[in-house]
């Protein structure tokens, strides 16, 4: 039995929010109690779940069972423009259709929610459900007159084009239904009508099997959770891409680049239901919004144009105000999307929201929009919002190095950016990247006396950890080999051999490596440097490919000149490469032998000599044990003892005594049959028999080597000459 099995649905919550499967548990609880006493666990449901539609239905058909209307419709109005879940908006239109009876407009009011349902989730593939109903509900209204009747028809036939002109299960039914309809209005017309639209149907309808088969696997019923990266998650990822991706190639061939954007988006929308944690899904759909709108106002279509551009807006603030409130990603692009448009304080309200959340680090937040002002109000207004962000306390020490480096490129002011980084150095003097920071500025503004300050400030602080002293050496001698004189470089290079002598056990040639190298040109090989034990390759030539190849080169012919290749294949990061030349081809294959290494999909042949033992063994179907205990075995041998047993000779044996389970007295006696029964070798082969059986061999063996020549001579049949071997063979065993 499982741990989670055994936790309580409120434990489990408790240790994992998103604990979907505990969640569905108390759901199941909480609809069997009048609603008083669910609705607290229903509104932290949709808390936890803003954009699931199944949670938000389970909630308002509770509220409607309980006749609470007016909390019902507050609850469509909290989640059903934001959440185009397609049992939802059923459900909405259910409403309708169920509690507006009594109201003198109703059939306008019902109209409106039919209309709105298809507009948002018409394309929706499960949506003929809404289409039959709206149909049905038109195909009832009463109409008084021939105007009438004729405006009624002409509903009903516009809902119905709208519905087979989209790929919808039972799209097949709908056409039925369609032709029976307008046969049933005017049967000369019918033929000419359904003429007109039965190419559009078919086209659809092989669309409609595309999409099915695109769709099939994707679980539109699962719930949006923080990514774990399984491999069944990122198989729904990649179903929902590919599915958006069809849509973009336009399958319906729609000429109006608006109906051909609402389906794309649509189906972004569709796959945010299930992977709104996904902050790329979100950004892609933005993006997707905003390539639109540029295409429409290059078409002229001002004004569809301007709608998708508000649905962008609204599409971030849904992102930045559920489930991406925690992702300053998404903050930022709706942030730049606003400054793109000219909405400068909604920006800037932006940043201030993402900079004001409890128990974050906003000092990200704070560059951005000290970048922001900048470009919008200029450096005066910038420098605000870096006073700001020096008093408060969450801020790290990046603050200060941006603000440092505003003020030196747009101020083009040096002594005003020195001093930023001064009082920064107060703090932050002990980490490594603010230090580094700092000697960078200076060496960029060619300000060798302050460099050499702040370095030998840094080395002589207490605080500083190991490998920022390394480094603060290290640049300290780099800056004193480019500008300094042979007494400063002598004396510097002195002082650091001993600062680190430890650190570098009093391996002098590390220290003169340092000296020589330059950038990427290094004063010996690699291996050469590898054998030294010197390990700064990496992290100097890490990330940049360009340099990588420029090392090589360079080593390569400093190898050239210098003397013969040493032949070991190393990589210029230190680890070594296999040897390719040994490597053996894979070798796709359904079954395999116990010779060869199985694997999925095929198999690896072994070593020769590896298959040739293998050869030799008998199968493995014909051992039956006896089976070894391997954790026995391991800790046998992690006991053993390595060195000989050594005999005392001095010691006597009692005679009458064992030896574990053997009894002394029967050891030597079989000791000594064994000795006795055995004959010696060198007088084995020191005996005439012995000679002779040998003298007897090597004569049969020439003798058999001349009746072969001869019968081969003789006329050259080779099958006879093995047929008088065998017979020679025979009579040799007889005699």
């Amino acid at each position: 039995m499982s741990t989670a099995s055994v936790l309580s649905p409120e434990r489990r919550i408790e240790l994992n929010p998103f604990d979907v499967d505990a969640w569905n548990l108390l759901l199941r609880e909480s609809s069997a109690r009048p609603i008083d006493q669910a609705r607290i666990f229903y509104e932290k449901l949709v808390t936890q779940f803003p954009n699931a539609g199944r949670y938000w239905k389970a909630y308002i058909e509770h509220e409607l069972r309980a006749k609470n209307i007016e909390n019902v419709e507050k609850l469509f109005e909290r989640c059903l423009f934001k959440v185009l879940h397609i049992d939802l908006w059923k459900s909405y239109v259910y409403y309708m259709k169920e509690t507006k009876g009594h109201l003198p407009d109703f059939r306008e009011k019902v109209a409106e929610a039919f209309d709105c349902a298809i507009d948002r989730v018409g394309m929706d593939i499960q949506a003929s459900q809404i289409y039959l109903e709206y149909i049905q509900f038109l195909k009832s209204v009463e109409a008084l007159g021939q105007y009438a009747e004729n405006q009624r028809v002409s509903a009903v036939r516009k809902v119905y084009q709208k519905a087979f002109a989209t790929p919808l299960l039972n799209l097949d039914g709908i056409w039925q239904d369609y032709c029976t309809f307008e046969k049933a209005v005017n049967v000369n017309l019918a033929e000419k009508l359904i003429a007109d639209r039965v190419k559009e149907y078919q086209h659809v309808k092989k669309v409609l099997k595309q999409m099915e088969q695109i769709m099939q696997g994707i679980n539109r019923q699962a719930i949006s959770v923080p990514p774990r990266g399984t491999v069944a998650e990122q198989k729904q990822v990649d179903l929902w891409r590919k599915y958006i991706a069809f849509e973009k190639t336009n399958p319906l061939r729609s000429e109006e680049l608006g109906l051909k954007a609402k389906r794309v988006i649509y189906a972004y929308d569709q796959a945010l239901l299930s992977l709104g944690y996904h902050a790329d899904i979100w950004y892609e759909s933005a993006c997707f919004h905003e390539k639109i709108v540029i295409e429409l106002k290059e078409r002229g279509d001002v004004k569809v144009a301007e709608t998708i551009e508000q649905e962008t807006s609204k599409l971030y603030n849904r992102a930045t105000s559920g489930l991406m409130k925690d992702t300053p990603l998404i903050h930022f692009a709706h942030a730049d999307f606003e400054e793109t448009n000219g909405n400068y304080d909604m920006a800037k309200f932006i940043y201030d929201k993402l900079i004001n959340f409890e128990n974050s680090d906003p000092t990200l937040a704070y560059i951005m929009l000290m970048n922001f002002v900048r470009r919008t109000e200029g450096v005066r207004a910038a420098r605000q919002v870096f006073q700001r962000a020096r008093n408060d306390k969450r801020c790290q020490f990046h603050i200060y190095i941006a603000g440092a480096l505003m003020e030196f490129h747009c101020s083009k002011d040096a002594n005003v950016a020195q001093k930023i980084f001064d009082h920064g150095l107060k703090y932050y003097g002990n980490i490594p990247e603010f230090a580094t920071a700092y000697v960078d500025f200076l060496t960029h503004v060619n300000d060798d006396n302050n460099t050499r300050v702040v370095i030998e400030r840094l080395l002589e602080s207490h605080e500083i950890s190991t490998e920022l002293r390394i480094d603060m050496w290290d640049r300290y001698l780099d800056l004193e080999t480019r500008v300094g004189n042979a007494t400063s470089l002598h004396k510097v290079d002195m002082a650091r051999r001993q600062a680190l002598n430890e650190t570098y056990e009093d391996r002098q040639a590390l220290f003169l490596v340092d000296r020589f190298k330059f950038l990427n040109l290094w004063p010996c090989s690699f291996d050469q440097l590898k054998l030294m034990g010197y390990n700064k390759i990496n992290r100097l030539n890490s990330g940049n490919s360009t340099t990588t190849s420029t090392t090589t080169l360079a080593n390569n012919r400093y190898l050239n000149q210098t003397g013969p290749r040493v032949n070991v294949n190393l990589e210029i990061s230190g680890y070594p490469r296999p040897d390719t030349n040994q490597m053996l081809a894979f070798k796709a294959a359904s079954r395999s032998t116990p010779s060869f290494h199985p694997v999925a999909g095929g198999l690896f042949p072994p070593p020769r000599t590896v298959a040739f033992m293998l050869q030799k063994l008998p199968p493995p179907d014909t051992f039956a044990g006896p089976f070894v205990d391997t954790t026995h075995l391991m800790d046998t041998l992690a006991q053993f003892n390595r060195e000989p047993p050594r005999a005392n000779y001095k010691e006597s044996i009692d005679v009458n005594g064992t030896i574990g389970n053997i009894k002394v007295a029967d050891m030597k006696r079989e000791f000594q049959q064994l000795v006795s029964t055995t004959t010696d070798p060198a007088v084995m082969m020191a005996s005439e028999e012995y000679k002779k059986h040998q003298r007897k061999r090597r004569n049969d063996s020439d003798s058999e080597e001349e009746t072969n020549g001869s019968a081969i001579d003789a006329n050259g049949d080779v099958f006879k000459r093995r047929m008088n071997a065998k017979v020679r063979m025979r009579e040799l065993g007889q005699a």
